[in-house]
């Protein structure tokens, strides 16, 4: 229907110019109403994203800053990395009472969970992996670095741990900057390969039979078993890299590894289809607000893609809206814009999608419940624990 529509509207306006408009404007006006028809005839429901609470987690406060927020896998706690005071910090979900603390010496770039949720690894300037007991903060381990680390990502299936390096070079030019793996069972290294460039961002496919860096010009897809270089996407625009470039600051495979949404440092967000094989093929690029965009994710169900950085707001973009033939770039429409207290370095939702925290500049990190615009989201949760209950009995 809406492809039909939308040849009308090319049919009726001769002028070229003026045909682009009115049919990217069109687009975007009966998606929006596309999108919210409901599913078996049930009412639309608003998605939102609801306040819970708020903790310091930087004792900086506006002078700090959140580089890092994590849910265990199991929802009861969110661990925490901060830039300027050094800390690791674990807090309870249900009512943001802070479990314990840690400093470590050094700005933490990101920090991440085992799959069983019994340790919290994080990574520093200082060029160390740290391995904690998530109960107590008691450190276990410690694993010196070939340089300092932006990257840190668990594995789907639990038994690797991927950090990213920061370049060598001073100079921020192309030069050894290694992704590695860990086995998390006695973490030990499994495989390392050269991104060529600062790692900003590290995710795994899945079925983790394959995973991407990403950071400065670059995205890679690698081959977890081989370290095989699978496709390399290189793009430039605005930068210092020696050659002007665009570059990559957060990347995230949606869940059944069909796209990838990356954020650059000039705004821009690059959406890829990802093949069967995982090569990348652009589909779009999008940009808002010319600031960067520290950290992308999606929703659970990957309807949503959400951007935010060095703009005070969360915001959603459709991908059905993303992929909609004869919506331009410029005119995609934004599902949901919603305010912060301030810029953000890093968002996360809990496995199950329906718990969202922030990690922000402004030295807090804070909870909120994610309401989904699924009208049948109770109907669907009843059905799910009939299920359960009926395997117990």
């Amino acid at each position: 229907m809406l492809q039909n529509t939308l040849q009308k509207v090319r049919h009726h306006v001769r002028n070229p110019l003026l045909a682009s408009v009115v049919t990217c404007i069109a687009a975007s006006s009966l998606f929006l109403s596309s999108s919210v028809l409901a599913q078996e005839g049930a009412a639309p429901q608003k998605m939102a994203l609801n306040h819970v609470w708020s903790r310091l987690a930087d004792k900086n406060g506006e002078l700090g800053s959140i580089e890092s927020v994590e849910f265990s896998p199991d929802s009861e706690y969110i661990v925490s990395g901060s830039k300027y005071d050094y800390t690791v910090r674990m807090f309870r979900v249900s009512d943001g009472f802070e479990m314990w603390k840690v400093n470590v010496g050094q700005e933490i770039e990101r920090v991440a969970w085992t799959a069983d949720s019994k340790r919290v690894v994080s990574v520093s300037e200082d060029f160390f992996m740290r391995v904690f007991d998530a109960k107590s903060g008691e450190l276990l381990e410690e694993i010196k670095q070939e340089a300092g680390m932006d990257g840190l990502t668990l594995s789907n299936n639990g038994k690797l741990m991927a950090t990213g390096a920061e370049s060598q070079d001073e100079d921020n030019k192309i030069s050894y900057a290694p992704a590695t793996l860990y086995s998390t069972e006695d973490w030990s290294e499994v495989l390392k390969v050269d991104h060529g460039a600062t790692i900003n961002d590290v995710d795994f496919s899945s079925d983790d039979q394959f995973f991407i860096t990403a950071g400065h010009p670059f995205i890679k897809v690698w081959n977890t078993k081989t370290g095989e270089l699978i496709d390399t996407f290189e793009t430039f625009g605005q930068g210092n890299f020696g050659r002007e470039y665009d570059g990559f600051v957060s990347a995230r495979i949606n869940d059944d590894d069909s796209y990838l949404a990356a954020g650059t440092g000039s705004g821009n967000l690059y959406v890829f289809r990802v093949k069967d094989d995982g090569k990348l093929k652009h589909v779009k690029t999008i940009n808002r607000t010319g600031r960067k965009i520290e950290t992308v994710t999606w929703t659970a169900d990957g309807r949503y893609i959400l951007q935010a950085g060095h703009s005070p707001v969360v915001t959603f973009f459709s991908l059905d809206a993303i992929l909609t033939e004869g919506i331009q770039s410029r005119f995609v429409p934004t599902a949901l814009e919603v305010p912060l207290t301030d810029n953000l370095e890093y968002m996360e939702f809990n496995r199950e999608g329906t718990l969202f925290a922030t990690a922000q500049q402004d030295g807090t990190i804070q909870l909120f419940t994610f309401m989904s615009d699924n009208p049948m989201i109770n109907q669907l949760r009843h059905k799910m624990v009939k299920e359960v209950q009926s395997e117990v009995k």
